[in-house]
């Protein structure tokens, strides 16, 4: 009676050729899971990448007034301390960024804020760039 059994067994394994819909429903519940978890996490990594490269494109625009600052000072130029020249003649263009520079009322620091120029992109950034030293 077991050589029997067996042979039923093998058979019925034999004819079997595709998943059973409990397996189908089991394995789409796991991946749906999965995905549940995964899709915030990737979008707040998205989110703090693009905010990442906001802060770089500031980084640049504060080095581009320092190198232009440092050009007009080294060739003693009486402009030197007047901010609004030294911003007009810096470019605003950083890649994916715009660059906008406010000097303030005091003309001792600029603001500097990154603008993403991408369609749906919300990477933003701002600093300050300040004269450190005022003759």
């Amino acid at each position: 009676m077991t050589a029997i059994a067996y042979v039923s067994i093998s058979r019925t394994m034999e004819n079997r050729k595709g998943f059973t819909l409990i397996e189908i429903i089991v394995v789409l519940a796991i991946l749906g899971i999965l995905i549940a978890a995964i899709v915030p996490t990737y979008a707040a990594l998205l989110t703090e990448a693009e905010n990442k490269a906001a802060l770089c494109a500031v980084a640049e625009g504060k080095a581009r007034l320092t190198n232009q600052y440092a050009m007009v000072l080294l060739k003693e130029d009486p402009k030197a301390h007047k901010l609004s020249d030294i911003v007009e003649s810096v470019s605003t263009d950083a890649g994916d960024y715009r660059l906008v520079f406010t000097v303030s009322k005091d003309h001792k620091e600029v603001e500097i804020t990154a603008i993403d120029v991408r369609k749906g992109a919300t990477g933003k950034a701002s600093a300050s760039w300040k004269v450190l030293k005022d003759d």
